[in-house]
């Protein structure tokens, strides 16, 4: 053990081995200001093993929780650090990690470590020879507040490891981070509020403080004067969501799935007709976009949300697919412009572009695209995630990983307000989060002259055929039974994530009185990795999208991805493994389960122009759009550039350096003429 050291021990692997094995893990720290801490990292492997630390690079402009990938190599070496233990005083925040190598140049390398510095820690708050045990910094306190007033507690603390936290409300746990956000209270949130900080050392308790309505809050506004409200509507809305997480030649992201799964949820209670997508090559984009565009008519509200890699040519936004090679070409990224042209050629009431993703500035020498100026409709809205020339920033909080721009458009997208308001509140919060102050500032553009929100009703025309509660019937997908021949019987259940991704979950419902010890697997040959025997061991995207509003526990669950890649019929193999009490064997039944690909089409609304295999942009459009960072914690699990890159434990890069030093071109779009 180390002295005051940061680490999380794995389990002993064997003595002699050709690859290397990280079996003691640096890990975060909260210390206070010239604090002297040892961050530990072992390895076993090869003989002659030779250690390497590394820190964030001071001229790196990201934050340690906010990491962008498109930046070159943003950690250094610490001159003479070449030894497992790390002995540093911190001084200010940083990442560090260990760089592990054997005489034949196999690398590997350790999780990021953040050593986070409290500064106006109370002089005396820290006792001497402090080893690391929980020491709460930020105590909440107690708040009267009008109903339907926001409120916030938040508790800090010190820690080696860092600490965890677990508030509770009236002695039940409710969340696990170090701020509790109320938007509106109301009676049923009121009462006690305590935080439990703990790590491997030890716990403490918060002070309990108390969230109550004041009966005498008086609030005093001069009064005003409003005209009346406008009555506009649209006679559908469709909306078109796209996320790439998974690169095949970039750095992969962490947010673009969540997000999206998050924001087709608040669309669709607004009336939406939602189609959302993830993982996209660039021809599965364009036949996308051409869906998307053959659902707008005269009237509609459209709108288009994209996150994943990107970049900007003067005042020209061009989206990544997750095929484009390395470097960006012309002939593999698209552009934003064009899209939003082809919308407004559908006579839309309304157009609301969201691009979540960088905008930084590339290949000053390379030729535009041709694209026409818009009409002036005055029926188009812009709303970036960041200015021009700028990143566009993901953040994790322990499991939780989210886009900035996400985070708050979520709060403000059912705001029944003028479309611009919306977005400027949205601007607001993101001007006062801390973590991006200086870093990301959003940017929206439009032409709207009417007062419309996307929460305007919904009064369909005759020859309208886009109804929001048919679209969401169109995607529920029946339960279905079987029954193995040991007279075991299952239930079968589908959830829809995205248009492109079934959930499958099986939960045994009726078992024999002579049988025990039954367990169920899902599985398919082509999908292998995405089955999972014990539902209750999800990863932090499974836990968010697996479960319907049910609830019910399942016994085992397969995840269907790439459904717009599919040929033929998907076959679900279920495995049943129980014992006889009769004989005392162990035994095994098999089926397969057959899902006829018009059955997966009618999910993936194939029906409609998704299939149409018209690739190019003449009359329709295609579409997807970057965000270019990755969380220092995180693991990336899909991503394809290999392990020997700083990474966490699974060996899954963090922030991977491009395999091409030279920067994306621009695309020019002649490949659309």
């Amino acid at each position: 053990m180390c002295p005051l050291g940061v680490s999380s021990r794995l389990s002993g692997c064997a003595a002699m081995l050709k690859e290397i094995v990280i079996t003691e893990q640096p890990a975060c720290a909260r210390v206070p200001k010239d604090f002297p801490i040892t961050l530990c990292c072992r390895a076993q492997g090869p003989p002659s093993l030779h250690y390497q630390w590394l820190q964030l690079s001071e001229s790196y402009k990201g934050t340690p929780t906010h990491f962008c990938t498109t930046e070159k190599a943003p950690y250094e070496e610490i001159p003479g650090a070449n030894k497992p233990d790390l002995h540093i005083v911190a001084k200010q925040t940083h990442l560090y990690i260990c760089r592990v190598n054997d005489e034949h140049h196999k690398t590997l390398y350790s999780r990021w470590a953040k050593v986070k510095v409290l500064k106006d820690v109370p002089r005396g708050l820290v006792p001497p020879g402090w080893e690391g045990d929980p020491i709460i910094v930020t105590q909440p306190a107690s708040a009267e507040v009008m109903s339907q007033c926001p409120v916030q507690f938040q508790c800090h603390a010190l820690g080696i490891p860092a600490p965890q936290y677990q508030w509770y409300h009236n002695g039940l746990p409710t969340k696990k981070s170090r701020l509790i956000q109320i938007k509106a209270v109301k009676p049923g949130d009121c009462g006690s509020y305590l935080c439990c900080v703990s790590n491997v050392r030890g716990e403490r308790w918060s002070a309990p403080v108390d969230l109550t309505i004041g009966q005498d809050i008086i609030l005093q506004a001069l009064p005003t004067v409003k005209r009346p409200k406008e009555t506009y509507f649209a006679v559908g809305k469709v909306a078109l969501l796209i996320g790439n997480n998974g690169y095949l030649n970039h750095p992969n992201l962490l947010a673009p799935m969540v997000d999206v799964s998050e924001l087709s949820v608040l669309l669709r209670k607004i009336g939406f007709c939602v189609v959302s997508l993830v993982d996209l090559t660039r021809e599965e984009m364009l036949r996308a976009v051409n869906q998307f565009l053959d659902l707008l008519d005269k009237g509609v509200y459209g709108l288009f949300y994209y996150a994943g890699h990107g970049y900007e040519r003067s005042g020209r936004n061009y989206m990544v697919p997750v095929d484009a090679p390395q470097p960006y070409r012309p002939e593999n990224c698209i552009s934003v412009q064009k899209i939003l042209q082809q919308m407004q050629d559908r006579k839309t009431a309304l157009n609301v572009v969201l691009l979540d993703t960088c905008r930084k500035w590339y290949n000053s020498d390379c030729a535009l695209s041709k694209v026409t100026p818009q009409k002036p409709l005055g029926n188009t809205v812009y709303g970036y995630a960041t200015s021009e020339n700028a990143e566009a920033y993901e953040v994790q909080d322990g499991d939780f990983s989210s886009g900035i721009f996400m985070t708050y458009l979520k709060k403000h997208i059912m705001d029944d307000k003028k479309v611009t308001h919306m977005l400027e509140a949205v601007l607001e919060d993101i001007g006062d989060d801390p973590l991006v102050k200086g870093k990301q500032v959003m940017e929206i553009r439009h032409t709207l002259k009417e007062s419309r929100s996307l929460t305007d009703k919904v009064c369909p025309s005759r020859n309208m055929r886009l109804n929001s509660m048919e679209w969401e019937q169109h995607r529920n997908l029946p339960r279905q039974k079987v029954k193995f021949s040991c007279g075991v019987e299952a239930e079968l259940r589908f959830q829809p994530v995205f248009s492109n991704l079934i959930h499958a979950f099986a939960k045994l419902t009726y078992t024999p009185a002579h049988l025990k010890d039954m367990r169920v697997h899902l599985y398919n040959p082509d999908m292998a990795e995405h089955s999972l025997t014990n539902c209750t061991k999800l990863d932090r995207d499974d836990s968010i999208l697996a479960f319907g509003s049910d609830g019910e526990k399942a016994d085992s669950m397969l995840r269907l991805s790439g459904l717009q890649k599919l040929q033929n019929d998907v076959i679900i193999k279920i495995d049943l493994h129980y014992t006889n009490l009769t004989s005392g064997m162990h035994a095994q039944d098999t089926l397969d389960h057959r899902i006829p690909t018009t059955w997966v089409a009618r999910f993936c609304n194939k029906d409609t122009a998704f299939m149409n295999n018209d690739h190019e942009l003449g009359t329709t459009n295609g579409c997807c759009l970057p965000r270019t960072q990755c969380s220092p914690t995180t693991n990336c699990s899909d991503n394809k550039l290999g392990a020997n890159h700083p990474g966490n434990a699974s060996g899954m890069p963090i922030s991977v350096q491009s395999k091409s030093s030279s920067e994306p071109e621009e695309n020019d779009e002649r490949h659309f003429s």
